[in-house]
């Protein structure tokens, strides 16, 4: 299992060079574990044996490398690595007597169609989630309303204004006008209909940082599940909580967001079934800016941080 050569298009993808590569045992010229890597022995093993075989849209991660090809290191002094969906073929190559001299690997890098589709299928799956849920975030939005109307007319005008907005939220989602979109931008307009509710209750405080189109999307889903979660279940449920929204430049190209919500009421709930919405903000939303979140809950407290290392900045 020793690699005998390359096409440049292969080096280009792993972004390595033939020197790097050629005599090198494969797994350790690209390292795995568990059952990834279990997936691919298992096929090599087979096509030397003279079965030829494929692995449709399976990942198996690669090492980040510098320009003179070190690997990089994080924090912590452990490789960097970046998440990569293949469909690889495997063909056994044999010589006149029927003898495996070696094997042919077609690797296909699908990442960007992965990425898509699970984008797409949880753009799908939240807008069918949301139509179950919509009455429930209706009548808060009217109970907050009337809290702060004076009278009828004063409530239906601002009443139908929220609903309005909510409406246009779910039309972000889909839309395509995200050319030059900002985080400021994205955030300010999930949370446009709440800052009249409390002058001090939302702070925004953020750089000047432009997304890519896709980027821009992708973020908006988290934000617009944050701030749904809030207005039913957080600080915007009620006047006493704060909502406090800060981002910042991460190195060269990255960015840091933290959405932090204080004052808030009961018990917070950390366990118990995974919902959608704990799935776009924990697994869809890192998975799709190759970057690291989390969320902690605190008695009367809730953060939930992205954090985004490197990206393509638009022009």
């Amino acid at each position: 299992m020793r690699i005998v050569t390359a096409t440049g298009r292969y080096l280009a993808t792993v972004e390595r060079t033939l020197d790097d590569l050629v005599g090198q045992y494969v797994f350790d010229a690209f390292p795995e574990t568990g059952e990834r890597l279990e997936r691919f022995q298992d096929a090599f093993r087979r096509a030397l044996n003279g079965e030829e075989n494929t692995l449709v849209k399976v990942p198996y991660s690669l090492p980040v490398v510098d320009a003179d090809g070190h690997p990089v290191l994080d924090a912590d002094g452990r490789e960097k690595t970046r998440e990569v969906w293949w469909t690889c073929h495997h063909t056994p190559v044999k010589d006149s007597d029927g003898t495996v001299l070696c094997m042919i690997q077609n690797a296909q890098d699908i990442t960007q169609q992965v990425k898509a589709e699970t984008l797409k299928d949880a753009i799908a799956a939240e807008l069918q989630h949301r139509v179950g849920n919509i009455l429930g975030l209706v009548s808060v939005i009217a109970r907050r309303t009337a809290g702060t109307s004076d009278n009828l007319t004063d409530f239906l005008t601002k009443f139908d204004g929220r609903v309005q907005a909510l409406s246009r939220t779910h039309s972000y989602l889909t839309g395509t006008n995200w050319n030059r979109m900002t985080i400021e931008k994205i955030v300010s307009r999930q949370l446009s209909d709440y800052f009249e509710l409390d002058g001090d209750q939302i702070t925004l405080v953020g750089a000047d940082i432009a997304l890519n189109p896709n980027e821009a999307q992708i973020l908006t889903l988290a934000i617009h599940e944050l701030t749904t979660n809030s207005v039913k279940y957080g600080a915007l449920k009620t006047p006493g909580g704060r909502l406090n929204v800060q981002w910042s430049r991460l190195g060269p190209t990255g960015y840091d967001l933290e959405w932090r919500e204080g004052g808030l009421t009961g018990t917070p709930t950390t366990t118990g079934t995974r919902g959608f919405g704990s799935l776009i903000l924990d697994d869809i939303v890192p998975m799709q800016l190759q970057a690291k979140a989390r969320r902690d809950f605190g008695q009367s407290t809730f953060l939930y941080h992205l954090s985004v290392p490197e990206r393509s900045v638009p022009a």
